[in-house]
């Protein structure tokens, strides 16, 4: 009986947490142009098991870039300089790039253990390791402004 009332429970939040999900887009393409003197960072989060239904906030510099969800990926351009990146649920993680001009990054995404929500994590991860795990990662929308 209580493994029933278990898988019932898991049920109706995973389709309470997928209702949430934005629609997303195509499947994970370069960025083929640019803005001359820009960094580009890709901001993704590879679809796995662990945190399904989690989903955060990654921030810049303080100011909201996207909303990361799993399976999901963000081209964030921006100008270069120092750029902290952060994500927060029950807890914080925070990740600096040094963005140089012309030059492209990846920032994975990754939920862990938590004791109410799953725990955020970032890193910065080498282009080759990158577009295995980007691959199937769907586009996320422009992020709206209150």
């Amino acid at each position: 009986m209580k493994r029933v009332i278990f898988q019932i429970a898991t049920g109706i939040l995973l389709t309470t947490a997928v209702g949430c999900a934005p629609t997303l887009g195509d499947v994970y393409k370069r960025v083929e142009t640019r803005p001359s003197a820009k960094a580009l960072v890709y901001i993704y989060r590879p679809s796995d098991m662990m945190g399904g239904a989690v989903y955060y906030e990654v921030k810049a510099n303080g100011k909201v870039v996207t909303t990361l969800y799993r399976g999901s990926y963000y081209p964030y351009v921006t100008d270069p300089g120092e750029i902290e990146f952060s994500a927060k649920t029950e807890a914080s993680d925070e990740v600096t790039i040094d963005a140089k001009a012309n030059q492209t990054y990846f920032l994975r995404g990754s939920v862990g253990l938590g004791f109410f929500v799953g725990h955020p994590h970032l890193t910065v991860v080498p282009a080759e390791e990158a577009e295995k795990e980007i691959i199937d990662c769907k586009l996320l929308p422009e992020p709206t402004t209150p």
